[in-house]
């Protein structure tokens, strides 16, 4: 399992990382934090959570207990997963977009964006600021109280 830091708050609140999954296994995990992980790139991901075993379909995030141990299953081959990982009060939210060739998609001082495939735009923009052109594009929103 490979990882990749997008952007981490400065008082450690939260973490988003790309994360390639190539294998069968647990993934790495922190005492007491929340995850929300949505496959990125590739077919689906299998995981277990608390003895559940759940699906996950690409551009579908799904939202991981505090302190859960995920194990991981790649049944169809390798997956890339956009993971986000939160302490509380930090509320995680995970959209992905399809965006036309003059599209300009505004984000708040809350938000950072990956672009997953397409456009001239950096492939990490952290808010306030913008991703414009035609792309694939995920927005994480790490909203407050």
């Amino acid at each position: 399992m490979a990882g990749r830091e997008l952007g981490r708050a400065d008082d450690g609140s939260w973490l988003i990382c790309l994360v390639d999954i190539g294998d069968d296994g647990p993934l790495p995990s922190r005492s007491g934090v929340r995850r929300l992980l949505t496959v990125v790139d590739g077919p689906v991901l299998g995981i277990d959570v608390a003895g559940a075993t759940h699906v996950l379909e690409p551009h579908r995030p799904f939202a991981v207990p505090a302190g859960a141990v995920v194990v991981a299953s790649v049944p169809e081959g390798p997956v890339r997963v956009l993971d986000v990982v939160v302490d509380d009060p930090v509320e995680p939210f995970a959209t992905v977009l399809e965006l036309g060739r003059s599209s300009v998609l505004p984000l708040a001082g809350d938000q950072v964006a990956h672009v997953i495939k397409g456009t001239e735009s950096p492939d990490v923009v952290t808010g306030p600021g913008e991703v414009s052109g035609r792309c694939t594009v995920a927005v994480v929103t790490l909203q407050r109280p």
